[in-house]
């Protein structure tokens, strides 16, 4: 018997495709994951803050890649927040228009996603990131495109709602084919039941969201994508203007999707080379989450 949770991955592939995307893709950096116990019992899913520096004479420069998962733990979003004041600038991710973005504005934005996104909140017992972060920093800089060059530049890739549905389906079959007798799945379940604790469901989509190679079938290869590659060289052009500009310490606050070619971007475009990892807490499970109420 094959377990299958596509109401699930549906879930997890719907909000991959909003503004605020909370799955990845993978890449020789790891960018998420699960830490465990040491008896193999999980007990939070964890995202990296990646540092890179140059490999040339610009001293003092770093720029930290800092991979948001959209609905956390509030203490998560609490260590962001204090975290982001570090930074001479933070480039932040949001479909908006162009001009700096206030924290009313930004709670104006919330649309369809952004409401399933909240409702997931409340079933798991978790924070929303738009809810959390304080978007009034000074240092804080809007480093997206704009709702319509959003519209263009998905037009012009042939693009839409409509096409992911469909890579969705195709691709969720071409992973029953890989793996007929459900292997992963099981895998996933036993480390939920592993977990000894009644948040199963947070548990099983934590597990859901490191393990996204079917996210990367509907976008597409995020260097040609839209909401992937399109966005992040938005990201790279305001980053290097921030450069030019004289800043030093700067952060990347994006979907953790975005990372791996976000690091890409970095290595080829700005002359950075990787010098290390850290890791937060975004969703505390099992025994610890139950400790920490």
């Amino acid at each position: 018997m094959k377990f299958n949770f596509p109401t699930i991955r549906f879930v997890i592939a719907l909000l991959a495709l909003t503004p605020a995307s909370i799955v990845f893709a993978e890449g020789s950096t790891e960018f998420v994951r699960i830490a465990e116990d040491d008896q193999n019992r999980p007990t939070a899913l964890q995202l990296a803050v990646v540092t890179y520096v140059p490999d040339d004479a610009r001293l003092g420069l770093s720029v930290d890649l800092v991979g948001a998962v959209h609905i956390g733990d509030a203490a998560y979003y609490a260590q962001l927040n204090e975290l982001f004041e570090s930074y001479d600038v933070l480039l932040y991710e949001l479909v908006a228009p162009e001009g700096a973005m206030t924290t009313q504005r930004v709670a104006k934005r919330k649309g369809l996603l952004s409401t399933t996104q909240v409702g997931l909140t409340k079933l798991l017992g978790l924070s929303f990131q738009l809810d959390e972060i304080n978007y009034d920093r000074e240092n804080f800089v809007h480093a997206d495109l704009s709702p319509s060059e959003l519209k263009q530049s998905m037009e012009q890739r042939g693009e839409s709602l409509y096409v992911y549905f469909w890579r969705l389906f195709y691709a969720s079959v071409d992973s029953y084919a890989k793996d007929p007798l459900g292997w992963n799945d099981m895998q996933k379940l036993q480390g939920v039941l592993a977990a000894g604790q009644d948040r199963s469901l947070k548990t099983l989509i934590a597990y859901e969201m490191t393990d996204m190679g079917q996210i990367q079938d509907v976008l597409g290869e995020d260097s040609d994508s839209a909401v992937i590659g399109a966005r992040n060289q938005r990201a790279i052009d305001v980053l290097q203007r921030e450069i030019e500009a004289g800043a030093k310490r700067i952060g990347i606050f994006y979907g953790v999707a975005h990372m791996p070619d976000l690091a890409e971007r970095l290595l080829d475009q700005v002359g950075l080379v990787y010098e290390e990892t850290s890791w937060v807490d975004a969703w505390l499970l099992g025994s610890a989450a139950v400790t920490d109420q």
